[in-house]
């Protein structure tokens, strides 16, 4: 086995892999696009210094010289990432993935191929049902969590190297859409400001508890988050939630409600509560439409008459507590019998619940077969995800069927002609809302 890393998370994840690998006799080979990647990486590697246009010749001819078995990186979207996999799929190699989990917090993802509209998971029931029984139940309990403050500093040395690292890199442009200065000047005004806004929040809840009226919750996502911009069929985030916002104040009974909570890593560079609130004042439901930004996102759930998102692995805790689901993007819970198949007009009317027993077999099948336990940024962490990624790479990862990617980017009840245009108008089981941690794959 030879295998190839490029990208990872702000830990030493990868270099600890990989010298697990090498002590049990296979090779590896890194390539450092920038400071921040050396910084976690101790064993020998080469850096690469060019710009975007001369990587495709840059990497095709060191595959050439070094023949490799498995290409292994964080982020399959990541335009260095994206052309490496080509490269190394013409050449037969092996592309895994992995990233923080589609279950959380202590597990995570190991992919053949790619994740979102790339993922090998079935979307076909029968299929999942029938491929879940290989697999035992899994283990929910949380055995081990990342503080944030850790999270935090991790981010701050990953991203500061690399801005410092300019001259030493010239060729490098980060993929992520804002500056990591300008994220963290947010941050420090989100933390600042975050005791009241935390009191407002729980006002607004603890009022619609008092009201007992049906609620519907909209888990926002980060617009850098390339689950919206590569595996969504909007630009970015505001677009989304403009559209369900029509949609709820055209069709949605009085007097339900819409819920829209932000989400926990979101910075605060786009004003989250103003943004709704202009809009839900545009559509004349001001007054049924209420943006929070803290909160328990499955104590909402539990509670919700259904819920409305893109592709947010929160689709999975609202699976798991029973919540009514509609889907507006390409995830891998858009399946049927877990997330409702028709039109958004008629989900505020007469929102299903999910199957159970297919949800139960969802879970197993995908903790089986894309995941292993353990985190990226603790001792405690890395001791769990160390050797069963190591494992699950020399054994192989377990088989799954490929797909139509070009079919599957659509949706489930979407056809080439009728998809709508980016420019729309204007506990032990807790499974939390997905964000692209350190690194910002």
């Amino acid at each position: 086995m030879h295998v190839l890393f490029l990208q990872g998370p702000s830990s030493f994840y990868m270099h600890e892999v990989a010298r697990e690998l090498i002590a049990r006799g296979h090779r590896v080979s890194r390539i450092n696009l920038h400071l921040g990647d050396r910084l976690f990486w101790r064993l020998p590697a080469r850096d690469y210094r060019g710009g975007i246009d001369g990587w495709r010749k840059y990497i095709a001819h060191f595959l050439d010289e070094h023949p490799i078995t498995h290409l292994f990186l964080l982020g399959d979207r990541r335009p260095h990432h994206r052309i490496a996999i080509e490269e190394a799929r013409a050449r037969s190699a092996e592309i895994i993935c992995s990233e923080l989990g589609y279950l959380r917090p202590d597990w995570l993802v190991l992919e053949r191929d790619g994740m979102g509209t790339h993922s090998r998971m079935p979307r076909d029931p029968a299929l999942i049902r029938s491929l879940a029984q290989q697999y035992p139940v899994p283990d929910l309990t949380v055995c081990c969590t990342t503080p944030f403050w850790r999270l935090a500093m991790l981010d701050v040395v990953y991203n500061v190297a690399e801005v410092l690292s300019r001259p030493l890199y010239p060729g490098y442009r980060r993929h992520a859409i804002h500056h990591p200065f300008a994220e963290y000047a947010a941050w420090l005004r989100r933390w600042i400001l975050g005791g009241a806004e935390r009191r407002r929040t729980a006002q607004t809840l603890t009022a619609l508890q008092q009201q007992d009226v049906p609620t519907f919750v909209l888990p926002l996502q980060l617009s850098t988050d390339y689950q919206i911009r590569d595996h969504s069929r909007y630009p970015d985030m505001p677009a989304a939630a403009r559209e369900i916002l029509a949609s709820f104040a055209a069709h949605a009974p009085e007097p339900s409600r819409l819920v829209v909570k932000v989400h926990p890593l979101d910075p605060g560079l786009t004003p989250w509560p103003k943004v709704i609130g202009e809009i839900a004042a545009q559509l004349g439901v001001a007054n049924r439409v209420h943006c929070v930004s803290s909160g328990d996102v499955v104590v909402m759930l539990r509670r919700a008459r259904g819920c409305v998102l893109v592709n947010s692995t929160v689709g999975i805790s609202a699976l798991v507590v029973g919540c009514p689901l509609k889907v507006m993007g390409s995830a891998i819970f858009d399946v049927a019998g877990l997330s409702f198949g028709g039109p958004l007009e008629r989900f505020w009317l007469a929102p299903e619940p999910p199957d159970s027993d297919l949800v139960r077999d969802f879970i197993r099948l995908l903790a089986g077969a894309l995941h292993v336990r353990g985190g990226y940024y603790t001792r405690e962490g890395l001791a769990v995800a160390v050797p069963a990624t190591v494992q699950r790479l020399e054994e192989g990862l377990p088989w799954l069927p490929e797909r139509d990617v070009e079919e599957s980017a659509l949706g489930r009840g979407e056809t080439r002609s009728n998809r709508p245009p980016h420019d729309v108008a204007g506990g032990p089981t807790r499974l939390l809302e997905k964000s692209p941690g350190p690194g910002r794959p």
